[in-house]
């Protein structure tokens, strides 16, 4: 379906020889996905970026063992002016990574055939959805380590509290994309920025 009927905005213009509109550019939308894309890959993730940096700016370690024992021995970041401010960051990050409203520009509702996964079908799109699914269990899990100080141990009851906090998260998601609209790209870059401001200021206040 790339780069055909399905994929043109209508109306399209006609290619007809002695059509009016003969040399018109036509816009596909796997183009207008392309674009979506790149712009929440340029700026769209700098957000969750920062929010995971956050803790390591309070531990002052790179290494998750010390950010793990320091948390154990101050309590959990989560906790903290600093921690409850990029948590903040943190889910508005998340909100942006998987594509849900109100960031949901790559896959916008308005478009008859979905962006990007117009062409995934059957066992591919299977995949897709295994992959988001995981990855939202992945998110859940790194915060649960560097907010709370929990890790995943398979084989420890603890996992409970990294798989309530996936569930959380989703549940929030699910919860705020129900009462919000689709942003543009006008609403879309201030709020990103606003989050990356706050992302900022909670690496600023961790360091004081």
């Amino acid at each position: 379906l790339s780069k055909s009927v399905m994929s043109v905005n209508m109306p399209f213009p006609d290619r007809v020889k002695g059509a009016v509109h003969l040399n018109a550019t036509r816009s596909f939308i796997e183009d207008i996905s392309a674009k979506r894309s790149l712009r929440m890959i340029t700026y769209g993730s700098f957000p969750l970026y920062l929010a995971l940096f956050e803790p390591v700016t309070a531990a002052r370690s790179i290494f998750l063992q010390d950010i793990v024992a320091f948390q154990q021995a101050h309590g959990p970041f989560l906790f903290t002016v600093s921690g409850g401010i990029a948590a903040i960051v943190f889910f508005i990050g998340y909100m942006i990574i998987l594509n849900e409203y109100p960031f949901s520009i790559i896959k916008a509702k308005s478009d008859v055939i979905e962006g990007p996964y117009m062409e995934y079908a059957a066992k591919y799109r299977a995949v897709v959805v295994l992959t988001r699914g995981f990855f939202m269990f992945v998110l859940g899990a790194i915060f649960s380590v560097l907010f709370i100080g929990v890790p995943p141990t398979i084989f420890s009851p603890a996992i409970l509290i990294n798989i309530i906090v996936a569930l959380i998260f989703v549940f929030m998601m699910g919860i705020f994309s129900a009462f919000t609209p689709v942003f543009t790209n006008r609403q879309l870059l201030p709020t990103i920025l606003s989050a990356t401001l706050l992302g900022i200021l909670s690496i600023v206040i961790g360091l004081l």
